[in-house]
C-alpha cells in the first residue's frame, strides 16, 4: 500500500462493524464474476469486506452526485440580510440543503439509528450532520 492511500483508508467508514441481520440477494452474473475476481486478487479480504468497500465507494459517489438545492431562508436570515445590505456589508446566508441529497441523508440517519439500537447503542450519533450550504457553495457542489 502506498502512503498516499493511507488518508483514504483511515478516513473511510469502519466496514468491520457488521449489522445484526444478514442481507441476502442475488447478483447479476457479470457482477458476481467481478466480485469473485476481486476476492481472488485480494485473498486477505473476504467477500463481505470487498462488497462493503465497493458499496461504500459507490454510495459516497452517489451521494456526492445527488441533486441538491437551497432550502428557504428563515425570518432571522431575511432580517440579517437586510441589515447587512443597509450597512454596506455583503451577506451570504447559509441554507439547509434541500432534496434529494438531504432526503437521502435524513433517511440514512433514521435507518442508522434503528440499526444502532438493534446493536444495543441507545444514543447513537447521527451518520450525517445537517447539510448547510451558501449559494456560492451550491455552485461548486
Amino acid at each position: 500500500m502506498k502512503a498516499n492511500h493511507l488518508h483514504d483508508l483511515w478516513s473511510s467508514p469502519d466496514n468491520t462493524r457488521l449489522t445484526p441481520r444478514q442481507f441476502s440477494f442475488r447478483l447479476p452474473t457479470h457482477i458476481a464474476a467481478k466480485i469473485a475476481a476481486l476476492c481472488e486478487m485480494y485473498p486477505t479480504k473476504n467477500r463481505t469486506q470487498i462488497v462493503a468497500d465497493l458499496l461504500t465507494a459507490a454510495l459516497a459517489d452517489l451521494e456526492r452526485n445527488l441533486p441538491v438545492s437551497l432550502g428557504p431562508l428563515t425570518e432571522d436570515q431575511h432580517i440579517e440580510r437586510l441589515a447587512a445590505e443597509q450597512n454596506g456589508y455583503e451577506y451570504e446566508p447559509v441554507h439547509l440543503a434541500n432534496r434529494p441529497r438531504s432526503d437521502f441523508r435524513r433517511l440514512a440517519n433514521q435507518h442508522f439509528k434503528e440499526i444502532e439500537k438493534e446493536l444495543g447503542n441507545e444514543n447513537p450519533e447521527q451518520l450525517y450532520p445537517p447539510l448547510l450550504l451558501s449559494p456560492s457553495e451550491l455552485q461548486t457542489k
